[in-house]
């Protein structure tokens, strides 16, 4: 048996790959998160489309009609809500993965759905088809009907490195003629320029996609 004095000298290269080990085997060297914990709140801006009601969304995000009004003072107490118009649902928003930020709802699916469709008809553009599609394990082309699927969509906790005045965000779906003016005006209120720090790297001006939108609680 070989026992090290203290002046036995460890070759550099076994000595790096005990300390690896032991860095890998403590966690020090594992991925860091990209986020650590949700929010228990989020918004989502859904595009009322022709033939949908509230029983329907209501039914789609698993929530209870009388939530979704708390957070739609202007919708009267009706199932019938004028196509065009947004509503905004309640839902949490979740670290999925330590990864992202996000909520995975589930969805029945009916004859004729494709991940597309799924995207843009029940979920109104709230999420898309990749973003389905990489959460499921059927082909595009072969999905069953009246099977459970997973639908993921993203939302925003707020960064308090922009600012702190906000805490509630709400993930919008852009539609055409739906710029970054029009959106500061209309939409949210806040300026131009926190929408944009808000949404790094997005151009207001494609007028399709999601962005996150800081609103008051």
């Amino acid at each position: 048996m070989t026992i090290f004095s203290n002046t036995t000298r460890i070759p550099p290269l076994i000595f790096l790959t005990f300390h690896l080990l032991l860095l890998l085997s403590l966690g020090v060297l594992e991925a860091q998160a990209k986020c650590k914990t949700g929010c228990r709140l989020a918004l989502a801006s859904y595009y009322v489309w022709e033939g949908s009601n509230l029983t329907y969304i209501s039914t789609i995000f698993g929530k209870q009609i009388s939530e979704i009004l708390q957070y739609n003072p202007q919708v009267p107490n009706q199932d019938s809500i004028p196509a065009g118009e947004r509503i905004n649902v309640p839902f949490s928003c979740d670290c999925l993965n330590g990864d992202f930020l996000g909520h995975t709802f589930t969805y029945e699916t009916v004859f004729g759905d494709t991940y597309d469709k799924v995207a843009s008809l029940p979920f109104a553009n709230l999420t898309t088809e990749d973003w389905v599609h990489r959460v499921n394990i059927y082909e595009t082309t072969r999905i069953p009907d009246g099977v459970l699927i997973n639908v993921t969509v993203n939302c925003s906790c707020g960064d308090r490195s922009v600012s702190k005045d906000y805490g509630l965000f709400t993930t919008y779906p852009l539609r055409p003629g739906e710029n970054l003016s029009f959106i500061a005006a209309a939409a949210s209120g806040v300026p131009t320029e926190l929408l944009q720090r808000y949404n790094p790297g997005i151009d207001f001006s494609d007028e399709t996609g999601l962005v996150f939108l800081p609103a008051r609680g």
